[in-house]
């Protein structure tokens, strides 16, 4: 039977992946089921800080030699250390709970940033492979979750410790038989200067910002997808739960063959939309949740490989950075996703978004700083709009006409300033506001009609 180093690390990588996000979610959650409440959030919140926030520091260094396995025996001896305090028959359970936390949160940051620099270094930027590594922690998390239990914890813990022993001895094979795999000084400033003669982004800075906005958006919005109709039973839930990480790993592994095939792009901007889309008809049925969670994560494989893309060489620090940008998107969402005035008006934002990107596209404009312009436009003038409205009360005609007016103005300031053209910039201000407001008007008034048809 032929070797393939490639296929073989990203499988064991990817289990890996499971396994680690499995035991941190198993371990986490029975440690909160000792405390209170309010503890328990405190060490969710906790964990999850070092988890995501301190991957571009545990980037930087796992960057500093992407060969070692000794950050990977590291991640590995803080996962046993983490989950075995958090299952520690004291009676101190917080302070268990929170070094538990601590332990597993640096742990689980060292091994993903480790893995995606691994598997992006060995397979050249293979946007397949970096989707199938990303796609497997959701499983992991719906299982630890699901059914926390010494035993599923236990047996989490042997594979890991078996799985890493396994990937470790292969890798130091890989390396001496194949050390091309492993980037050189000179590869990374000859892959550098490729970048700069074709990456669409002239300041990877501002482009790397670009795309952990667009991760955290949609991590904000995953959070908000209205939860599936189930059963109050606890197994239903729970089987429920893994049903939906199995769409979500099957969206980012999808999008990595989809982005081979159509290209990074087109996939990226095609998801974003379709999700959009797919959200606003959520509250007709369960196949809407599952298809905007489906199409969300489509677009995963495609920013993690953008973003190790614009810095070769320094793809954990890019892994880390969008692995950071999950956390506001995600607590940001938590905080709102009960809240009936933020329900009401991200409906609004999320269809002038669309809308208004369609129309872009419509009139050939392909720049990635002009679309991430018009998306951040919206939601600094969308948002606040709509809550005047719904704040005052605001009926009259006249008054609205006023309030898309300095909207226009607003956005044409704003699309000035990254296009330089006044012209090009008015045009664009006034014609996706006009586009979105005549369309929203137009559903408006059709809805009305259909309450009257249906005598509501």
């Amino acid at each position: 039977m032929t070797y393939h180093p490639i296929a073989f690390h990203t499988f064991l990588l990817s289990l890996l992946h499971l396994l680690v996000d499995g035991v941190c979610a198993c371990g986490v959650t029975m440690s909160c089921q000792t405390i209170s409440v309010a503890e328990a959030c405190g060490v969710i919140v906790l964990y999850d800080v070092l988890a995501f926030g301190t991957q571009p520091l545990t980037g930087r260094w796992v960057g500093a030699s992407s060969a070692s396995g000794r950050r990977l025996k590291l991640a590995t001896a803080l996962l046993v250390g983490g989950a075995l305090t958090c299952v520690l028959p004291v009676s101190l359970k917080l302070l268990t709970a929170t070094i538990g936390a601590i332990l597993l949160g640096m742990g689980n940051s060292l091994f993903h940033v480790y893995g995606g620099k691994y598997v992006a270094v060995v397979s050249h930027h293979d946007i397949r492979v970096m989707g199938i590594f990303v796609s497997t922690g959701a499983v992991g998390l719906a299982l630890g979750i699901g059914f926390c239990s010494p035993i599923l914890l236990a047996a989490f813990l042997l594979a890991l410790l078996s799985l890493s022993a396994l990937h470790l001895y292969y890798a130091r094979r890989v390396l001496q038989e194949s050390p091309l795999h492993v980037y050189t000084e000179e590869a990374e400033q000859s892959a550098a200067v490729q970048e700069k003669q074709q990456s669409p982004a002239a300041v990877p800075l501002l482009y790397l910002s670009c795309l952990m906005l667009v991760v955290a958006g949609r991590a904000f919005i995953g959070e908000n997808v209205p939860s599936l109709r189930t059963s109050i039973h606890s197994t239903d839930a729970a089987l429920t739960m893994v049903i939906v990480s199995v769409i979500v790993m099957a969206g980012k592994a999808a999008g990595g063959f989809l982005s081979k095939t159509w290209g990074v792009r087109n996939v990226f901007c095609v998801s974003l939309l379709l999700s959009a889309a797919t959200f606003l008809m959520c509250p007709w049925h369960d196949a809407f949740v599952l298809a905007t969670l489906l199409c969300v994560n489509l677009s995963m494989p495609c920013t993690l490989y953008l973003a190790t893309k614009a810095v070769p060489g320094r793809e954990g620090w890019a892994f880390g950075l969008l692995a950071m940008a999950l956390l506001p998107g995600f607590l940001l969402g938590q905080l709102t996703k009960h809240d009936s005035t933020c329900q009401v008006l991200l409906v609004p934002l999320m269809a002038t978004i669309l809308l208004e990107s369609l129309l872009l596209l419509y009139m050939r404009e392909r720049r990635w700083r002009v679309l991430a312009t018009s998306v951040v436009l919206n939601i600094f003038t969308n948002v606040p709009l709509n809550a005047f409205i719904m704040a005052y009360m605001v009926t009259s005609p006249l008054c609205l006409v006023g309030l898309e007016c300095i909207v226009v103005v607003v956005e044409f300031i704003g699309y000035w300033l990254v296009l330089h053209e006044r012209r090009r910039a008015f045009m664009y201000s006034l014609l996706c506001n006009s586009f979105s407001a005549l369309i929203g008007c137009l559903f408006q008034c059709l809805l009305i009609l259909f309450e009257i048809s249906c005598g509501l």
